[in-house]
């Protein structure tokens, strides 16, 4: 049985059109998964209608067998789907030591708390060097550190990353990449949206191509680049983007 199910998802913002249009897809436990596909293809709506931000439009959400799609952002939370989006939603003028512990809110036990916290400063040492430094004055790698730790202190059964290298030098962002790599050794259940396909196919185990709201190609990460369709999708299109209207109306060549 699959962790997350989606079946025939669509999705959009306010009065729009749908974004997604018909999406099933499975995310099994402890494997890694990355969406690929162009802009505007609804790899983030994805994750936003996944995580609550978004409400389904028709079919369903499910995660561990229940149904999901529509709840509230914070109860979806609680059953263990968190949402890393790509403005990392960090508080700014707290520190991160104060970051952190919102990230650990719904967790009591005052040494429960403290364990995770360590296990973060592992993966992050950074963070513990800065403990009592405001977020909002940190560099974007060591934001982008941060806003993991703080996922990781809910102890996440799902794991949702949106674009974590965007805006990152890529000395920096090859350290976010290994750290996602480390993540998917020790089976976390990832779902992964990144700009970089190469590098978000080498962190993952399966790959999901979106295109104009719908999946198109899934196949495992160190294949999906062999599939031939992509190669016409892609080229294809990029063909068309070139065509030039001629004097008389017609098309270019």
């Amino acid at each position: 049985m699959a962790l997350l199910q989606l079946q025939d998802v669509n999705s959009g913002y306010g009065y729009g059109p749908d974004i997604l249009n018909g999406v099933s897809l499975d995310v099994e436990a402890g494997k890694a998964y990355c969406i690929i596909g162009p802009n505007g293809a609804g790899k983030s709506t994805l994750l936003k209608t996944v995580a609550g931000l978004l409400k389904p439009r028709k079919g369903q959400v499910l995660f561990d067998d229940a149904a999901i799609g529509g709840r509230r952002p914070d109860l979806i939370l609680a059953a263990g789907v968190c949402y890393v989006p790509q403005d990392r939603s960090l508080f700014p003028e707290m520190s991160v030591r104060e970051n952190l512990v919102m990230g650990a809110f719904l967790e009591t036990d005052k040494e429960v708390v403290k364990e995770r916290m360590d296990r973060v400063f592992e993966m992050f040492p950074v963070l513990e060097d800065r403990l009592n430094q405001r977020a909002g004055t940190m560099s974007g790698g060591e934001q982008q550190m941060l806003a993991l730790g703080r996922a990781l202190m809910i102890e996440p059964r799902l794991l949702m990353i949106d674009e974590p290298s965007l805006g990152l030098a890529p000395q920096i962002a090859e350290q976010i990449f290994e750290i996602i790599r480390r993540l998917a050794d020790l089976d976390m259940t990832l779902l992964l949206v990144e700009q970089n396909v190469l590098k978000g196919l080498d962190c993952t185990d399966w790959a999901f191509l979106l295109d104009l709201g719908e999946l198109r190609i899934e196949a495992p990460s160190d294949q999906i680049l062999d599939d031939p369709r992509i190669r016409e999708l892609y080229l294809g299109r990029q063909r068309e983007a070139t065509r030039q209207p001629t004097p008389g109306g017609g098309e270019g060549s």
